[in-house]
């Protein structure tokens, strides 16, 4: 967190044009170390800093890019963060989040590893679909027996806690689904690397 902001101007000294912040999912090592994950002010820091560092740019006419993954909270937080910058672009961005839809999981995203076993993603290597050498892709992706495959398709999720009150859910769509799975056992339980205040998400 602390080198945040010297990474950002490292990027700047060596024209480095798309910048990458991934959050921990609790899956394999993820799953491990999450009690090592960052607090909720940390992560809002580093967001902040971030939409800061791309506004600027923005306004300096650079053509960066700047991405952050596993964590669908991002967009509502930056909704927050544009509305005190650019109120005007609120429905515009709101517009084209949702359009986005959330988290993808199992649904445009998909994960196959390299003995050919189908995941709903890279994070659920522990749940598989189908085998690729044994049925077609095509086959196994649209098969909605698997429980958990068609729970994921399902619109809107059946979302528990702070997740299943959320104002932002056609935003987020229940954010990462491996860590309420790995924190309490239950699939749509609340994420707990959602970082936003009860005001934020209109609870």
């Amino acid at each position: 967190a602390a080198d945040l902001p010297a990474l950002l101007a490292l990027m700047q000294q060596e024209h480095i044009d798309k910048f990458y912040l991934s959050h921990l999912n609790y899956a394999g090592r993820g799953g491990k170390n999450r009690r090592d994950d960052a607090s909720h002010a940390f992560t809002r820091n580093a967001m902040e800093t971030l939409f800061d560092t791309a506004w600027t740019a923005v306004q300096q006419g650079r053509d960066w890019e700047f991405v952050t993954g596993n964590n669908d909270a991002d967009g509502v937080f930056l909704l927050h963060w544009l509305a005190r910058r650019a109120p005007d672009q609120v429905e515009r961005l709101t517009g084209l989040l949702r359009a986005w839809g959330g988290n993808a999981s199992g649904r445009d995203i998909a994960n196959i590893d390299t003995q050919g076993h189908v995941h709903p993603d890279t994070f659920w290597s522990t749940h598989t679909l189908g085998n690729v050498k044994e049925r077609p892709f095509s086959v196994i992706w649209q098969d909605l027996s698997d429980p958990l495959l068609a729970g994921l398709r399902t619109h809107p999720r059946p979302l528990e806690g702070r997740c299943g009150t959320c104002g932002f859910r056609d935003i987020c769509n229940g954010n990462t689904r491996t860590r309420a799975f790995q924190t309490t056992g239950r699939l749509w339980a609340e994420d707990p690397g959602c970082y936003l205040t009860d005001e934020e998400i209109c609870v």
